[in-house]
């Protein structure tokens, strides 16, 4: 298997520099925000991920936290605030690429799924073959939430950038606390996946105590 960590800071922060101009996402993937079930959101996922179609892919993501990301990432506060609508879906669409680049998704299908409730959130794990995972939220329909799925991975980077959104003031800083509050039950998903870490486990937990302090 490929390594699937380290495209991360590539996909997410490439965006930054040179965006993508995705395509619209195609309407066979759009219907399936409406009525279909987890998994087979994230086959479709899958499916468009490996067959090239990013745009698609980015229309099955929860993308305004991706400011968030953006800012973990090594973007700017006034970057990360400043970010329109097409550019979270460019952010997501250049996710999905670096992802298609190292992870191999041969024989990759939906092995199980567990749904749970996080206060007034809905999340589905779902476990792939290979050790992957995908969480989704609930956020009319099912959408892959990136927080949740690679927090531990990410946990450090994103306290430094909630430690520079707490520490600024302002329209900027006002808009981009309320998008950290808001991923507050997706970093509690995060700190709930099993297997973690004791020390990773430990820094998603401090991080909810930070977005608790930022909600105040």
């Amino acid at each position: 298997m490929k390594n699937r960590t380290a495209f991360i800071c590539t996909a997410l922060g490439l965006a930054l520099l040179t965006g993508c101009n995705p395509d619209s996402a195609t309407t066979t993937l759009d219907h399936l925000l409406d009525s279909r079930e987890a998994a087979e959101v994230v086959e479709a996922l899958l499916e468009a991920v490996d067959g090239g179609d990013f745009a698609g892919a980015a229309a099955l993501t929860l993308t305004d936290q991706l400011a968030w990301v953006v800012m973990a990432e090594g973007g700017t506060l006034t970057q990360a605030a400043g970010l329109s609508q097409a550019g979270l879906d460019e952010v997501a669409a250049n996710y999905w690429q670096g992802f298609s680049e190292t992870v191999e998704l041969e024989g990759v299908g939906v092995r199980a799924v567990d749904e749970q409730q996080i206060r007034e959130s809905r999340f589905a794990i779902v476990a792939l073959n290979g050790k992957l995972q995908l969480i989704l939220r609930d956020s009319e329909g099912w959408r892959v939430d990136i927080i949740a799925s690679f927090a531990p991975t990410l946990v450090n980077r994103l306290i430094e950038a909630a430690k520079v959104v707490e520490a600024n003031q302002g329209d900027q800083a006002t808009s981009m606390k309320t998008i950290l509050v808001d991923q507050r039950p997706s970093v509690e998903a995060a700190a709930g996946q099993l297997g973690l870490p004791e020390a990773t486990r430990a820094d998603l937990l401090s991080l909810l105590e930070m977005l608790d302090d930022l909600s105040g």
